[in-house]
């Protein structure tokens, strides 16, 4: 740093001091006091103008920003220097001490790079981590990367930051180390911030080529709905070797992602008690052990009187009028014991084992437990006991399981109970249909910054049998933008008019632990053939192995033969809410390698990150969106909702020395109704 820039520094500074002593005299100390605010820099990792932060989003905060300053990096001329370019950033706080984000910048929108020139266009990943397990008392310490796998050389950089607060003050000083030298980030840098009041950020910044400082504002906490706040900054002067006397400025919205601090009264239900030890609180017998004959005279000799027996047939018909299919319901001794298929809270089915377990307890009368059984496709997949007369751990008058376990598969021969109640929300057969938009996209490739194929699809599937369940997916474009159309780049890879998918499948439960399940029919519109689905649960339900292969021929031509042999390992954490899917083998275009999709959920939302290595190298980032309420209506013959599971990303081509346009290998053919989200609420079903 030169001479020059420590005295703008200083001159910051010293600007800052009279503010700085009014607050100190009006009671404020320079102590470690509540996290200052997380805002994005113009880059679109957290942190000041240019320089990054030592601290990461929040866990669970999502922030969306446009800018109108990019580093062009292309330009014919020697040197880097900035310019009034358009940016988009998305950055999600995925785990705590973790953030990710994408970050789109161009110049000219629609102009085709080969022909015309398009000057900077450049699509990017970043990622930032906190390190854990340091008291922010002492300070914070945070490491990323920007422009994660990229070989154009717009943005790429690593860096490391060091920062601490001190009350209103935020500090911090790090290190980068770019791929295109010349830019900021390259060497030391150091930023400050100070905050007279929450919403106001005065800042003071070294990016290692200029001295920069700007103001940032947002709108108060609590003043707009969903806890958003509006967020803006302004680069008010900046001096130095990349720029001088350049003003920029951002504007961007924060919003707690999801909907999960509503889920929360789900914990009760899916936690196992930690603290209550199972055998004293509620029998822990299982419907349909290996003593079953013993526990069946014993349950029908144990019935007390005609009181019981109402109190299930009451329940019973209580659950069918809220909507519920499948549902029996029986008194036994002290006991309640309810199986039910849900297709009604379509989005986490957990929602549908509290409201019934919500229902028992306030129907109880005389009983003292109730043994839970969710149905999928007729088959037994958890079971929970809940106590309908203790109270909770926690004070509250909400229901808890204090035992969970994966249905043993003698309980398919349901016959076998004498219950009180059986019936359905009209037959189990009725259609099901499923609406949700289908997009194709190139965001930031050489022929445009966002070309779209978007359709509507539409599944219909019905129930046949105990484990047995036929599905048809059409879908209609309804728009297009010119490189989709015909004679276009992208028009091998545009939106069908066409049936998608048309299959049976079977499935059989061959252990409490154990899936299989046989398909049949047409796949990705032009291939007829069969799949197999093979699933190993662990006990606890959160590690999974799989199996899924297949065999096709193409319709027209049947000397052309696809085969797909896949592996999955699949992990879910429910602390934290995430899992991970490895797949590795031959995927359906007969490419091998690795693909490792992740989610990290937020109640009934998802952040998706994505990592494809075939023929070549893909990341992609994304979101689920539920397109259906939390509670699905159904009539009396059928049912019609959104997806629930509605998922978009953006995807890049990373480590090449030319980004060549392309949609992605390691393409999986599967049921529209695979088991991991047909039996198992994609995967979100534990014992812990």
């Amino acid at each position: 740093m030169t001479s020059k820039h420590w005295a703008l520094v200083g001159g910051a500074v010293a600007c800052l001091k009279p503010i700085t002593l009014a607050g100190i005299a009006g009671g404020l100390s320079l102590t470690v006091a509540h996290a200052a605010p997380r805002d994005l820099a113009f880059p679109g990792y957290s942190g000041y103008l240019n320089v990054p932060s030592a601290t990461v989003l929040d866990y669970g905060q999502a922030d969306v920003m446009y800018s109108d300053q990019a580093l062009d990096t292309r330009q014919k001329s020697a040197g880097n220097t900035y310019g009034h370019f358009n940016n988009i950033a998305g950055t999600f706080g995925v785990f705590p001490f973790v953030e990710v984000g994408g970050r789109l910048t161009w110049d000219r929108t629609q102009s085709n790079c080969f022909s015309e020139g398009c000057g900077i266009r450049d699509l990017s990943a970043n990622i930032k981590v906190q390190a854990p397990f340091i008291p922010e008392n002492w300070f914070t310490l945070a490491a990323g990367v920007q422009d994660l796998g990229g070989e154009t050389d717009d943005f790429e950089s690593v860096y490391v930051v060091a920062g601490r607060q001190f009350g209103p003050f935020e500090i911090s000083a790090g290190y980068g180390d770019p791929k295109t030298s010349g830019r900021y980030l390259d060497g030391a840098f150091g930023g400050v911030s100070y905050r007279p009041v929450p919403w106001l950020n005065v800042m003071a910044e070294y990016d290692s080529q200029d001295v920069r400082l700007g103001l940032g504002a947002a709108s108060p906490e609590g003043l707009l709905p969903y806890g958003m706040q509006v967020k803006g900054k302004v680069l008010a002067y900046d001096e130095g070797d990349s720029d001088n006397d350049r003003n920029f400025f951002s504007l961007g919205l924060s919003i707690p992602f999801g909907n999960k601090p509503s889920k929360q009264r789900l914990e009760p239900v899916d936690r196992l008690m930690q603290s209550h030890n199972p055998t004293e609180s509620a029998p822990t017998a299982r419907i349909g052990q290996s003593s079953k004959a013993t526990n069946l005279e014993h349950a029908n000799t144990s019935k007390t009187t005609d009181s019981g027996n109402q109190t299930a047939r009451r329940l019973g018909e209580e659950l069918v009028k809220a909507g519920y299919d499948r549902v029996s319901v029986a008194s036994a001794g002290d006991t309640l014991y309810i199986q039910w298929e849900n297709n009604i809270y379509v989005r986490d089915e957990r929602d549908s084992v509290f409201d019934v377990a919500r229902r028992a307890r306030a129907a109880a009368g005389a009983h003292k437990s109730a043994q839970l059984t969710l149905l999928n496709q007729n088959i037994p997949v958890v079971e929970r006991t809940v106590p309908l007369q203790a109270a909770h751990p926690d004070g509250s008058d909400e229901p808890y399981a204090i035992v969970s376990s994966f249905s043993d598969t003698s309980l398919l021969n349901r016959d076998e109970r004498d219950w009180d109640f059986q019936g359905s929300y009209g037959p189990t057969w009725k259609p099901r249909i499923t609406l949700s938009p289908t997009i194709s996209s190139g965001v930031a490739t050489e022929y445009g910054v966002w070309d779209a194929s978007v359709g509507i699809s539409a599944e219909v599937s019905a129930s046949l049998w105990t484990g047995a369940l036929a599905s048809a997916t059409y879908n209609t474009e309804i728009y297009q933008t010119e490189d989709f159309e015909k004679g276009g780049v992208f028009y091998e890879d545009r939106q069908r008019n066409a049936l998608i998918e048309a299959e049976v499948q079977q499935t059989f439960k061959l252990h409490p632990q154990v899936y299989t399940s046989f398909h049949g029919g047409r796949y990705a519109i032009d291939w007829n053939g069969g799949l197999n689905e093979t699933m190993l649960l662990s006990p606890g339900g959160r590690h999974s192995l799989s199996y899924l292969g297949g065999t096709f021929r193409h319709r027209d031509d049947t000397d052309i033969e696809r085969n797909q042999m896949l592996g999955r390992y699949s992990y879910y954490n429910p602390d934290l809410d995430a899992q991970i899917d490895v797949y590795g083998g031959q995927f359906f275009a007969e490419d091998t390698g690795v693909r490792i999709d992740s989610r990290f959920w937020f109640g009934d939302y998802a952040i998706t990150v994505s990592y494809k290595n075939t023929d070549a190298e893909f990341i992609s980032l994304g979101w689920v969106i539920p397109l259906t309420p939390e509670k699905t209506r159904q009539f009396r013959y059928a049912q019609i909702r959104g997806h629930a599971d509605w998922n978009y990303s953006v995807q890049s081509r990373i480590n090449e020395d030319v980004n060549f346009t392309a949609f992605g290998g390691a393409a999986i053919v599967r049921s529209a109704n695979p088991i991991q989200s047909l039996y198992l609420n994609r995967g979100r079903l534990t014992n812990d």
